[in-house]
């Protein structure tokens, strides 16, 4: 039986497929699911559904790359709002939805590192076990995206270790 979400307020924003993957996986959307349904009780989902606004007429979006489908939750206190009227994202709502998920994807990847490290995993088989477990092909340029993270995390803390060498006094 498949889910009728046409009927359920809904916003579309552009994310790239790595962020998207990501959202998929914290909210756990079955795999033949377009639309990512959100939830309140998650940092992203609080982020999108703050980012909402209405209009009283339909809002003509412009061509996105890479569009992704949010159904929102519904409340006692918006039910009126959602279902009569018209929802959309500005710019800089999408802008500060994309920051928002980027920030919260580092921070979950930096923690899978981490957590890899810890159990004397290579860099290769925690990057391999993220694209895996996020559902993400495994290709040049998403396996350079998660090692990234990495690369520059640890350059962070080295220049942290600079730093205390620099400034202490032995």
């Amino acid at each position: 039986m498949k889910l009728d979400l046409s009927t359920k307020p809904q916003v579309t924003v552009s994310l790239n497929p790595l962020l998207e993957a990501y959202c998929r996986f914290i909210f756990n959307t079955p795999a033949k699911q377009k639309e990512i349904i959100v939830s309140r009780t998650h940092d992203i989902g609080k982020l999108i559904h703050s980012n909402v606004v209405t209009s009283d007429l339909p809002v003509r979006r412009p061509f996105m790359d890479h569009p992704v489908t949010f159904i929102l939750p519904v409340n006692p206190i918006n039910r009126h709002s959602v279902y009569s009227h018209f929802l959309k994202v500005s710019n800089w709502g999408e802008q500060k939805i994309q920051d928002g998920i980027e920030y919260e994807y580092r921070k979950w990847v930096e923690r899978r590192f981490e957590i890899g490290y810890e159990v004397k995993w290579s860099q290769k088989e925690i990057i391999n076990a993220v694209l895996r477990g996020l559902n993400i092909r495994n290709n040049a340029a998403n396996y350079d995206a998660v090692k990234k993270i990495d690369y520059r995390n640890r350059r962070k803390t080295e220049e942290k270790r600079f730093e205390m060498l620099l400034n202490s006094d032995y």
